[in-house]
């Protein structure tokens, strides 16, 4: 299955760095081209890791994705819809891992009117406990300024991002108050749950400092 993408397409890549508006410099067919030809709105953008959000007939489609702003590329990470799996009946395990992550705005990206939010936000913290499904965590709140806006609906989060082995994944916002988050999985790779499964249970077996 491909999915084409006409010229013009508004593309919105989010990663550590920033969010970044993308427009697609020629026809595409998402699942079938690996690379795509886009040009970059607004000021330069380093190049960077994140999930992309791809309007789809279907609704939006995320995937993660890398930008070569210089060659105005950006490389699909899993170009095809990921395949749904099962969840529900996963066992929730504690895992405490640090996390930054930035808020997605998807209203401005679909067209459904004006941006819930300004720019996006970025924020840090650690998880608490993790499951195929979705994730909590507590949020670094410094001030006010860095709090989660009202409302958010989805972010882009790299969890343990200063490993050797960063998962990036994106998470529907279930719940967020003050510096507490819980949310469920948008998109997360099996392999990438799989390592993360295996760092629980490898600190599950760690004997108790007390």
């Amino acid at each position: 299955m491909t999915i084409p993408l006409p010229a013009g397409t508004q593309l919105i890549l989010t990663g550590p760095v920033q969010a970044v508006e993308l427009l697609t410099l020629a026809p595409a067919e998402v699942g079938d081209q690996e690379q795509i030809s886009v040009l970059v709105m607004g000021s330069d953008a380093p190049p960077q890791r994140g999930m992309i959000s791809i309007p789809t007939p279907f609704g939006v489609m995320r995937t993660v994705a890398a930008l070569d702003a210089e060659l105005g590329v950006v490389t699909l990470k899993m170009a095809k819809i990921p395949p749904a799996w099962q969840r529900r009946d996963a066992h929730r395990m504690s895992l405490v891992v640090p996390l930054r992550g930035t808020t997605v705005s998807l209203p401005a990206l679909a067209g459904a009117g004006p941006r819930t939010s300004g720019r996006p936000v970025r924020f840090n913290g650690t998880t608490v406990d993790i499951s195929p499904g979705g994730l909590s965590a507590v949020l670094t709140v410094e001030s006010d300024a860095l709090r989660l806006p009202s409302g958010v609906r989805d972010v882009f989060l790299e969890l343990d991002p200063y490993s050797s082995h960063p998962v990036a994944a994106t998470l529907r916002v279930v719940d967020v108050r003050s510096d507490q988050l819980r949310g469920e999985f948008e998109y997360l790779q099996p392999s990438d749950w799989l390592h993360l499964a295996a760092m629980a249970r490898d600190a599950a077996e760690l004997p108790r400092l007390d």
